[in-house]
């Protein structure tokens, strides 16, 4: 028999180093720093939406033809396509007004998109299965990075334009850099459709299995609540009397418990597998949205809370990534659009439902919509367990 191939530890770091410096210029920068910078430049709230849909439609854009590109191109030049737009969009921002602002916003996203597929899916069919959880625990924490650095950014330039712009171009430029010392297989088989005799010969290894089933629901939750908690938590605050410096630092706190409790969480899943780690994070999710709601505003039980919140959040992206990470490195590509798709489309869902509810109910409505749906969660992955509906991932998914 011949020896399994050595794991090419060098190209997993150089291509997590792509992913954690893309995202700071891509998606901290571009997504959350842009539309503060376009709020001071007197953009309304009507266009301010706009501007952000043209971002996440961007983006939706961008995870449908990456597989289309792997194929063609490969995967460095697909994930290259992607920083080449980002930095388009960054060179051209500063030279346009409303309404062609938006196509500066579309190339933030395609860009993600792309960058977002190609890579990640090349990192993990690099990475050994037994490490998945670990990899992606670090994978995920690195890129959390961004929802600090792009704020800490905006305050401390104070949203300069010229600044603001620059850096977005630097760090995205940055991330070509590993990404081009990285030496790629062409077109490795797992980046590419399966023949249409595969399809029909195993057509049962190219359904989409229990496991990635399981991680399609978990990273819903995690768009929900990403896309509820940081899009609505300023009118939460808000309402509950907190001033801007106390908001802020909630935020920031978000991001913290994102960045520190992701490995963690990876390191469990690789033990006691999936479905267990689920129900883990699910429920001190939920143990943590019902306490930042009791809490005072600025206690110690609403730090420890937010800190807590923002890690199992985060936590539901990284279990969802690791179930691609695990899945059948020859379906890893459809996998991984799946699951990015998803995320994508609940983070546009989940701030719709709790703006609506919260017009509705109450500000209050914020934090119950995500309780209710973390400790759902829990739920379902228990009556998965309990049913043992996990037959071909069973160890995997525990």
């Amino acid at each position: 028999m011949k020896s399994a191939a050595p794991v090419r530890w060098r190209a997993v770091t150089a291509l997590t180093a792509v992913s954690a410096l893309s995202q700071v210029g891509q998606f901290g920068i571009g997504f959350m720093v842009l539309p503060v910078w376009l709020a001071h430049r007197g953009l309304d709230a009507p266009r301010a939406g706009l501007f952000s849909a043209a971002q996440w439609t961007g983006m939706l854009a961008g995870l449908l033809i990456a597989p289309w590109l792997m194929a063609r191109l490969g995967a460095k030049r697909t994930v290259s396509l992607g920083l080449l737009a980002t930095l388009v969009a960054f060179a051209v921002m500063g030279t346009l007004s409303w309404p062609l602002w938006l196509v500066p916003g579309l190339l933030t996203g395609f860009g993600i998109g792309l960058r977002w597929i190609a890579n990640e899916t090349w990192l993990y069919i690099l990475v050994p299965a037994e490490s998945s959880g670990r990899v992606v625990g670090v994978h995920e924490a690195l890129i959390a990075t961004a929802g600090v650095i792009g704020p800490a950014l905006a305050v401390w330039c104070d949203v300069d334009a010229r600044i603001t712009l620059a850096a977005g171009a630097a760090f995205t430029f940055a991330a070509a850099l590993p990404l081009w010392l990285t030496a790629s297989d062409e077109k490795p088989p797992a980046l590419q459709e399966a023949p249409p005799t595969r399809r029909m010969s195993t057509g049962r290894r190219l359904a989409v299995g229990p496991l990635v089933s399981l991680g399609m629901v978990v990273i819903a939750a995690g768009g929900i609540g990403d896309g509820a908690l940081y899009g609505l938590f300023p009118l939460f605050a808000d309402a509950h009397g907190l001033n801007a410096t106390q908001t802020a630092t909630l935020l920031t706190l978000f991001g913290v418990g994102g960045m520190a409790l992701q490995f963690p969480v990876g390191w469990l899943a690789d033990r006691a597998g999936l479905a267990a780690t689920v129900i883990v994070c699910a429920a001190l999710s939920t143990l943590a949205i019902c306490g930042f709601a009791l809490a005072a505003p600025a206690s110690w039980l609403a730090a420890a809370s937010a800190l807590l919140l923002g890690g199992m959040n985060s936590s539901f992206i990284t279990l969802g990534m690791y179930a691609a990470a695990c899945s059948d490195k020859a379906a890893l590509t459809r996998n991984m659009r799946l699951l990015s798709l998803t995320f994508t489309a609940s983070s546009i869902v989940g701030p719709l439902v709790a703006g609506f509810a919260m017009n509705a109910r109450g500000s209050d409505m914020l934090m119950w919509q995500l309780a209710l749906m973390s400790g759902a969660l829990v739920v379902y992955t228990l009556g998965l367990r309990e049913g043992r509906r996990q037959p071909e991932h069973s160890s995997s998914m525990g």
